[in-house]
């Protein structure tokens, strides 16, 4: 992989964010990748949905229910929408932006748009949708957005915090929403770790050398 991009005089990194349910392996691909993108990078950022304002993020542990708790009321649901937007581009000012004109990789794990595929994991009600929807084409954009998808049934086998038929639902939506955004990379993670790592690792490489290419897709996924 090389990072030796250039727009006019000036070097640049890789914006990359990754999606995909619990159980596909997001967290174990994006480990390995940071690892092989060490020497290619000058320095590596990673965030989990959003920069959180500059805070530190806290500990967390691993969600075993992501649906456990209620939505909150539409109002506060549309302020935090608006909170969430305002973070995203708060960090793409103050790291984002600054670590791709150094050469560096920015990761995140989930973002912005995650929140129409899985609204019940951030508690938003039904009623918020059309305005969650609305505000997502306003978050920046990634350079590289990438889907790792896997079968339901395989999903199920690594992780049960959702029902059979939700695993199901929600690997339609990913593809779906792919399927209306640029520069995707859809891969699929019915392989091991190592060889997805490789997959991505390469499509990542391609399109450092490409990068102007509209929309990239890399469809290695298997039919459903």
């Amino acid at each position: 992989m090389s990072a030796n991009r250039k727009s006019g005089s000036v070097s640049t990194g890789l914006f990359i964010a990754f999606f995909g349910p619990d159980g596909v392996g997001k967290s174990a691909i994006i480990e390995q990748l940071k690892v092989a993108a060490g020497t290619d990078f000058s320095a590596v950022v990673q965030f989990h949905f959003r920069p959180m304002l500059g805070r530190q993020a806290p500990h967390r542990s691993p969600v075993s229910d992501p649906h456990a708790q209620a939505p909150r009321s539409l109002l506060v649901s549309c302020a935090k929408l608006l909170y969430w937007l305002l973070d995203c581009w708060y960090g793409y000012f103050v790291a984002v932006r600054l670590a791709r004109r150094c050469s560096g990789l920015v990761i995140f794990d989930r973002y912005y748009p995650d929140i129409l595929v899985d609204p019940l994991r951030y508690r938003l009600p039904a009623g918020s949708l059309r305005f969650a929807t609305w505000l997502a084409a306003f978050a920046p954009r990634p350079d590289l957005c990438v889907l790792l998808d896997a079968p339901a049934d395989v999903v199920q086998r690594r992780k049960q915090e959702v029902s059979p038929a939700e695993s199901q639902r929600q690997r339609i939506a990913y593809l779906a929403l792919f399927h209306s955004m640029p520069s995707t990379l859809l891969v699929s993670a019915d392989d091991s770790v190592d060889q997805v790592s490789r997959q991505v690792s390469a499509a990542i490489s391609t399109f450092l050398h490409e990068p102007f290419m509209q929309p990239y897709e890399v469809l290695l996924f298997a039919d459903f």
